[in-house]
């Protein structure tokens, strides 16, 4: 599965302490979109369902849920559903999914697959990111996206999926930082900004920061 990172403490994509998983590859390109640094696919990035659940089996500190992002999750669909199987069979069944595709799309490409990976998971966003309709609420990216839940044991979630307050964490490695979170509008404008103060530029939208 083409992946581009993964990462422990994950607090501003869903409920808890959890896993986050960004996966490569997306048709949508969305504009103003918070990751087009992984629209692109990328062979050499290529781990296989068994050594992701390795690393994230070696995290000894709590795990509430798994977020699977991208990019777009549903360009890997045999990979996606060997990986939501796994976690499903091993570690929690809070597993939520933000898609660009609506679930309309997904139900229409006939797929048992993609059937099987949503009868699997808790919580799934759907839909394009909107940047204008992006109101600062929730974990919704626009309020054009919606908020499946498939599990009746996450219902209470509702709320702050849709509704809650926001917040993003800035991961700082090496030279480089990257967001984790729902960012507001014009989120890369105003940080390429602050950065510029320091003296650092980043002329490059699809560099990740």
């Amino acid at each position: 599965m083409q992946i581009d990172r993964i990462y422990y403490p994950v607090l501003t994509l869903g409920v808890g302490r959890r896993v986050g998983i960004w996966t490569l590859g997306c048709p949508h390109a969305c504009p103003a979109c918070a990751n087009p640094e992984l629209w692109q696919p990328d062979q050499h990035r290529d781990l296989p369902v068994p050594e992701i659940m390795q690393m994230i089996s070696a995290i000894k500190q709590r795990i509430d849920g798994v977020t699977i992002t991208g990019g777009e999750p549903f360009v890997q669909i045999p990979d996606l559903e060997e990986l939501v199987t796994a976690i499903r069979s091993t570690l929690t069944q809070d597993i939520m999914i933000y898609t660009g595709f609506t679930l309309s799309a997904l139900r229409q490409m006939a797929d048992e697959r993609v059937n099987n990976i949503l009868n699997q998971i808790a919580v799934l966003i759907d839909g394009p990111y909107v940047d204008e309709q992006n109101d600062g609420l929730g974990l919704r990216g626009s309020n054009n996206q919606k908020v499946h839940i498939f599990n009746p044991l996450f219902e209470d979630r509702r709320s702050a999926l849709e509704q809650g307050t926001r917040q993003v964490q800035n991961i700082f490695y090496g030279h480089s930082v990257f967001s984790i979170g729902i960012p507001p509008r014009n989120f890369r404008e105003n940080i390429q900004h602050k950065l510029s103060a320091y003296g650092i530029e980043n002329a490059d939208n699809n560099r990740r920061f």
